[in-house]
């Protein structure tokens, strides 16, 4: 293509490279966007939840449109504590050390079961190759904290985790609420209880952390550095291949 005295002819390699270097680095600034506007959201739902009496999960937890449980609400579950069945989150870092997040079923009256995150547990001494068995509660208990949407990677690479997984506590990396479900026989709640921080029945956990260490304005910025550096890919590739015709 020619452009002036200067002739425009990029490999089609060239193009192809391009196109994903710069969509990856798009998604990751358009996912940055996502993560500050969630965190605002998150700071506001919180604030409110803090003044708020808990409600009971298992009112909310019906087939009813407008009774389903809200992100960012307090609820209160009670059920049997399957203590068999964790699930450890891995890739989690606290205090700059890396280990999972413990996800505890709770099995209510209906059937359903309710996942809590208890917090974070360190890497046992056999490493990734001997995932820890973090201590349950047992028997029937009550159970308060924050409903959230499961938590999600800033870029999701392969498919999702297959169902064909075996011995617990079973690790998942970043999974989707389906395969959470595939997991268990029976059914599983869309969604995530926080457990408040003052329950001594979880582990190491500071869900205001993330928000105030991360606070939204910084991921807005970091997006923005994102695109910044897009387009710096996309001007030197221009650069690099507009040849001035002789």
């Amino acid at each position: 293509m020619r452009v002036g005295r200067y002739r425009f002819a990029p490999p089609w390699w060239g193009v192809v490279v391009l196109v994903l270097v710069a969509g990856a680095l798009c998604s990751l600034g358009i996912w940055q966007i996502d993560r500050g506007e969630s965190k605002q959201i998150m700071l506001a739902q919180q604030k409110a939840a803090g003044k708020a009496a808990p409600l009971s999960f298992s009112s909310a937890a019906t087939d009813a449109p407008a009774q389903t449980p809200a992100y960012g609400h307090r609820y209160t579950v009670a059920g049997r504590v399957d203590a068999g069945h964790q699930i450890l989150l891995d890739n989690q870092v606290f205090d700059q050390r890396v280990g999972y997040r413990v996800w505890t079923p709770i099995i209510q009256a209906d059937g359903r079961r309710v996942l809590v995150d208890r917090g974070w547990v360190s890497l046992s001494a056999g490493g990734r190759n001997q995932p820890p068995t973090p201590r349950a509660p047992k028997g029937h208990v009550e159970m308060t904290g924050l409903w959230r949407g499961l938590p999600e990677p800033g870029l999701r690479l392969g498919a999702d985790q297959a169902c064909d997984a075996t011995g617990w506590p079973r690790v998942l990396n970043y999974p989707e609420i389906a395969s959470v479900r595939c997991q268990y026989t029976g059914p599983v709640a869309d969604g995530l209880l926080l457990l408040d921080e003052r329950d001594t029945r979880g582990f190491p956990r500071n869900w205001q952390l993330g928000l105030t260490r991360m606070p939204p304005i910084r991921h807005f910025g970091y997006a923005a550095q994102w695109f910044a550096m897009a387009a710096a890919v996309a001007v030197i590739f221009l650069v690099v291949n507009l040849k001035r015709i002789r």
